[in-house]
């Protein structure tokens, strides 16, 4: 009796055992709820951004670096600071001088430096687990989890009815991939994500890595680097690119 009830209790832990390695999605959640905070904090960021756009008699290309300072608070996050530094060079047919008054950093992207939790419990909403597995990075050990990011709701079809098991599904005009990273302790040390999407004539590719840092337990982004490229009708075409680096906080 007691070896039949030991097998029982043995078999159940297996069981849990399984639930609990199954559910490292839900893991990372829970621990990156720990790591936000609503204290004040500024950051200091370098920032490098590169833009090259072309079409019939046009030629567009531009660089500028520059350095902004972003506050974050219980009230949410804002920009204090942001000037462009140095030189500006452009190429154009169209126009004579770039656009320095262009912001350096948009809402979310100066959000997504000072709250990387926020995002990333974006992406893991309605995500799909491909794998799970040991890895390295920067050579330390690490565990990588790469997940399949549950479509915008604009692009869900939820009232469509599910496809019969004799219809091939065919692959939908956006395509969302991320791998994310994690530490001994479950926190993450770096991200990448990927867009593409082809609409017809219409293409644009998206590309996004960001490694973070700790600041007295609160998750934040040491640096990022941003990618995107755009082809409408096959003469024309764009790429920008951005990298930024926390370089102070306080």
């Amino acid at each position: 009796m007691r070896t039949q009830a030991l097998r029982w209790i043995v078999a159940g832990g297996l069981l849990v055992s399984s639930h609990l390695a199954a559910e490292p999605l839900s893991d990372l959640k829970t621990r990156l709820a720990t790591m936000r905070s609503d204290q004040p904090l500024r950051i200091e960021v370098e920032v490098e951004v590169a833009h090259r756009g072309s079409a019939p008699l046009h030629l567009n290309r531009n660089k500028r670096h520059g350095r902004a300072v972003v506050a974050a608070d219980a009230d949410g996050v804002k920009m204090i600071e942001q000037r462009w530094l140095g030189r500006s060079w452009l190429a154009s047919l169209w126009k004579d001088k770039p656009d320095d008054d262009e912001p350096m950093l948009d809402e979310l992207e100066a959000e997504n430096l000072v709250d990387p939790v926020g995002m990333i419990d974006l992406l893991l909403t309605d995500a799909t687990l491909v794998s799970d597995e040991a890895a390295t990075w920067q050579d330390q050990p690490a565990r990588l989890l790469v997940i399949r990011p549950g479509l915008p709701v604009g692009e869900r079809e939820e009232e469509a009815p599910a496809p019969s098991a004799d219809v091939e599904s065919e692959p939908g005009p956006l395509t969302l991939d991320a791998k994310i990273w994690l530490d001994e302790n479950g926190v993450p040390l770096a991200l990448e994500r990927s867009m593409e999407l082809g609409l017809g004539v219409v293409k644009a590719t998206g590309d996004e890595s960001f490694t973070f840092q700790q600041s007295e337990g609160r998750l934040l982004v040491s640096s990022a680097e941003l990618s995107s490229t755009g082809q409408a009708l096959a003469v024309l075409r764009s790429r920008d690119d951005k990298k930024l680096k926390v370089t102070g906080i306080r």
